[in-house]
């Protein structure tokens, strides 16, 4: 009408990594929900998190199960900003309909095995977990206790080392003393199928 000043309208506010508004966040799948809480929290506020986003209600009880539950989710460099070499956390991975999916929990499991009746092989797996190159651990093995070792594929096609000889403990303390990260508490031992702390 004459005489009336059109009104601007308001810009449209957007969570910039899911490209949504806030209202509409808690609708997105849980991969997606988590792209956009460190902004939201930053933006809106823990209080605003509370009353808005009831779909995952769970993750703003309060700060410290907020904390918790993003200290423990780590996604990929699309989904989040992590830190690449850090994996002192479980990564976890969503499936199809948002369930999580933890990664393998960080082990070393020294399997016995008596091939052909005799022969004995101890089979080192989960290194390549913490870092460790399986062709250089296997050398160094071969080298201290004087024997065949070498990087085999297990039945699901994983990389593990065939070490020949019945090592356990002795490579326990070697894996040790070469690779400082890794402690008595990763150590598992194996025999027919069962497992079981190694100390």
């Amino acid at each position: 009408m004459e005489g009336e000043q059109a009104t601007a309208p308001k810009p449209l506010i957007v969570e910039p990594k899911t490209g949504v508004p806030p209202e509409y966040c808690e609708f997105l799948s849980l991969k997606e929900f988590v792209k956009s809480i460190p902004w939201l929290r930053e933006n809106k506020g823990l209080e605003w998190l509370q009353n808005n986003c009831t779909n995952y209600a769970d993750f703003f009880v309060d700060e410290d199960t907020l904390n918790a539950k993003m200290d423990g989710l780590k996604f990929s460099e699309d989904d989040a900003k992590t830190s690449a070499g850090d994996s002192s956390q479980p990564i976890i991975k969503l499936m199809p309909g948002g369930k999580v999916k933890r990664a393998p929990q960080k082990e070393v499991v020294l399997e016995r095995n008596v091939r052909n009746k005799k022969k004995c092989v101890t089979t080192v797996k989960g290194l390549d977990l913490f870092g460790v190159k399986l062709s250089d651990a296997a050398k160094k093995f071969g080298k201290k206790f004087a024997c065949g070792a070498s990087v085999v594929k297990d039945a699901t096609g994983k990389e593990e080392i065939d070490v020949q000889g019945d090592f356990s403990q002795e490579l326990a303390a070697f894996i040790m003393k070469t690779y400082p990260d890794i402690q008595k508490g990763h150590f598992y031992s194996a025999e027919k199928g069962k497992k079981a702390p190694l100390f």
